[in-house]
């Protein structure tokens, strides 16, 4: 298993509320290759990963990392894992659907947020 649970929020992932998160890193070799971010909801786990290294290990480590996410979802009581991805200035990348379809994730969507800060009065 290449999963390991944080204490803090890391730099990654210093765009996420702290809110109700749990903090993963994922590693190989005792070497980080992506964070995680999970939080549950009624009845799904909401997950956001981000990898900050790349390659065939990597990929293979990656099989783990979604073995032992359903055995936790299972072990909080949770029908499905919703992974969710943030994109600001790259936009829609192509490749994501075809990722998460190689690690079991199926009814891919687009989904568009935008916000407005308001000035306090």
């Amino acid at each position: 298993m290449s999963v390991r649970e944080l204490k803090k929020k890391p730099r990654e992932l210093a765009h996420f509320t702290q809110e109700n998160y749990r903090w993963l890193e994922l590693h190989h070799n005792d070497l980080p290759y992506g964070y995680s971010a999970i939080r549950e909801h009624e009845d799904a786990l909401e997950l956001h990963v981000s990898l900050i290294r790349w390659g065939p290990q990597i990929r293979r480590n990656i099989h783990g990392d979604v073995h032992w996410l359903k055995e936790e979802s299972r072990r909080l009581g949770k029908k499905r894992i919703t992974g969710i991805r943030i994109s600001h200035a790259e936009g829609l990348n192509p490749n994501l659907f075809r990722f998460a379809r190689i690690y079991g994730f199926t009814d891919q969507c687009v989904l568009q947020t935008m916000s407005m800060d308001v000035d306090p009065t």
